[in-house]
């Protein structure tokens, strides 16, 4: 397979941007203990990350039809900054938004994921940078997961154990405080160790857990699968 010195410059860049891509949700991982006392570090990071995936990858993808990421992201970094906005100064507003605010999020983070995973199929080599491109594929599926817990509990906060969260109300909005315990709670999920922070009695906050743990179990079979086929399909040719 011949590859062009403008497709390779192509795929150095998003190489790069796998790389960044992983370092910067390894580092919204490492602060979510620091996000826990200063309450706007957790959706700067989440608008950071969006901007940079929108910038390092949708870019620089070798698929089409990029506009969907481009606004996609850029709906859920103005939704992200007005539902925080809401929460605060007129909370039945940010009730009203958390829906919205949820689906853009989510949307925006799944269309990442297969994105990201059709581009790794394409890749013409598997190198070291292409794997870390597919671990922050499987880490944007914990970050879907902690918008939904979030989400949750401004709906339905009965389905969560208070004594199991951060009882931060001094610093303003409890929902901003306990999102970062809510996001670690979500990776807890996808890495299959569980966690403390759900009400077992309930339903639907049991379905959401449920949900998030076999997203992240499919993520990596069907990525296994679509590599292998691809190697098959290389070998019989």
């Amino acid at each position: 397979m011949k590859i062009t010195p403008e497709q390779l410059l192509q795929m150095r860049r998003r190489h790069r941007g796998y790389r960044i891509t992983l370092g910067a949700q390894l580092l919204l991982l490492l602060l979510l203990p620091v996000a826990q006392r200063v309450p706007w570090l957790l959706s700067l990071m989440l608008c950071l990350l969006a901007i940079e995936l929108m910038v390092f990858l949708a870019r620089y993808s070798p698929l089409g039809r990029k506009r969907l990421t481009y606004s996609l992201g850029t709906l859920a970094v103005v939704l992200e900054i007005t539902w925080h906005l809401a929460l605060r100064w007129w909370p039945i507003l940010g009730k009203i938004l958390t829906l919205p605010h949820v689906m853009v999020w989510v949307l925006f983070l799944l269309v990442v994921a297969i994105r990201k995973v059709k581009a790794l199929v394409r890749e013409p080599y598997v190198t070291f940078s292409v794997v870390l491109g597919a671990a922050s594929g499987y880490l944007s599926v914990g970050l879907a997961g902690g918008v939904l817990l979030t989400a949750l509990w401004v709906l339905h906060p009965a389905a969560f154990l208070q004594s199991s969260l951060p009882q931060l109300s001094a610093l303003g909005d409890l929902t901003v405080a306990v999102a970062p315990a809510l996001m670690a709670a979500s990776f807890s999920l996808l890495t299959t160790v569980g966690t403390e922070v759900l009400r077992s009695s309930d339903v639907t906050v049991q379905v959401l857990a449920n949900l998030i743990t076999i997203s992240g179990q499919l993520y990596v079979a069907i990525l296994i699968g679509l590599i292998l086929g691809r190697v098959h399909r290389r070998a019989v040719i």
